[in-house]
């Protein structure tokens, strides 16, 4: 069955879908002042033309794994951070963990929060609904709501990060974020929407933190 086939009674049930049945709440720092409750739309309704489109994508995707991305679902799901270490092995230097930890203590509440504010269900619990097969690389690391992506969003603000130290890099940092997408994509854990949620708040996390955090970073540009 396809969510174009569902009668009223399907399309009832799964709009009542969600991950979880127990939301939880986590404290969120005082460095932050926008309004991150309100900063994403809702996702795409359960039965969408969006959420069948993405579940297609993600059906045709996962059934069709290659070494190379397996060996990236495995490095963005271990530490997405590591997407960048070619970039800073050409600048000489180590990926700078300790400043990125600061803001991804400070981001990472929130993304809790929203997911669980959103309580999106993952791809898998639609699909089996819905007969399509979406082929899951299952590990410890998509066990909360869907929405938005937690690695998508923790690349990003790397992205933020590494950009505003090193600007003449910045275009590749960035073109790394979709990376940390795909590989979730790809393992079956995440729709598209998902990703693009998490771009959203992290580029409005990082615009709140940044000079809080780090007031020597120079204003940055894209």
């Amino acid at each position: 069955m396809r969510l174009s086939d569902i009668d009223d009674s399907l399309s009832n049930r799964l709009e009542s879908v969600k991950y979880t049945e127990k939301t939880r709440t986590w404290k969120v720092s005082k460095n932050i002042t926008i309004d991150w409750k309100g900063v994403l739309p809702n996702p795409p309704k359960n039965t969408s033309q969006e959420t069948k489109e993405e579940l297609e994508y993600l059906e045709k995707i996962t059934n069709n794994l290659m070494l190379g991305d397996k060996s990236l679902i495995h490095l963005v799901d271990v530490e997405p951070l590591d997407l960048y270490k070619p970039i800073f092995d050409k600048i000489g230097q180590p990926i700078p963990r300790k400043e990125f930890k600061k803001i991804w203590n400070i981001t990472k509440p929130i993304i809790l929060n929203l997911k669980h504010q959103f309580n999106r269900a993952r791809p898998k619990q639609l699909a089996d609904l819905l007969g399509y097969d979406i082929k899951v690389t299952r590990t410890k690391t998509h066990h909360t709501p869907a929405y938005p992506s937690g690695h998508t969003a923790y690349a990003a603000m790397g992205a933020y990060l590494f950009s505003d130290m090193y600007p003449q890099y910045s275009s590749e940092f960035f073109q790394k974020i979709s990376l940390a997408g795909l590989a979730r994509c790809l393992q079956g854990v995440h729709y598209p929407s998902d990703n693009e949620a998490s771009m959203v708040i992290s580029g409005a996390i990082w615009q709140d933190i940044r000079y809080k955090l780090f007031p020597e970073l120079k204003p940055y540009r894209r």
